[in-house]
């Protein structure tokens, strides 16, 4: 059972953190749009971006942490869920690497061509992975500090 625990734990850690990307990068996109979400005439992504993915992707290994680190059975479900983290996020590091779409980006594009299109910079698709363990570590000790508070106060 303890296994089954850390295992949901650590995958529903996961899902947090793809819900906390997914809704916060559409936030991100819809407040800057385009032409401040990309370099010029380029399907490059802006500095601005490249601010947002690094706190955006801390602040989602954070949120998983948190709340694996309140489900979990002991820390192994912790240890899972970093795995997770480290092995899509090195996959999705070697994978991304795709070729550029030809052409300068059109001034209309959807989020959907967006994120089918954007060309992020090599360091950041290995930095993804990084920031989503050092993430999940810290909302895992919050999530920690919490119950062991919790369990004081009983």
């Amino acid at each position: 059972m303890t296994f089954l625990k850390n295992l949901g734990a650590a995958v529903l850690g996961y899902v947090a953190m793809v819900v906390v990307v997914m809704a916060s990068f559409s936030l991100v996109w819809l407040v800057l749009g385009p032409d401040r979400s990309f370099q010029p005439a380029s399907w490059d992504v802006s500095g601005i971006w490249l601010a947002a993915s690094v706190v955006l992707g801390l602040l989602a290994g954070v949120a998983g942490g948190w709340l694996c680190g309140k489900v979990q059975a002991d820390m192994r479900g912790l240890w899972v869920l970093l795995g997770i983290v480290v092995v899509l996020g090195v996959a999705g590091a070697l994978l991304g690497a795709d070729a550029p779409p030809i052409g300068a980006r059109p001034d209309d594009v959807s989020m959907f061509d967006a994120m089918n299109s954007a060309q992020q910079p090599t360091w950041l698709r290995w930095l993804n992975p990084v920031l989503g363990v050092v993430g999940a570590l810290y909302g895992a000790g919050k999530a920690a500090k919490g119950r062991t508070t919790a369990s004081a106060d009983e």
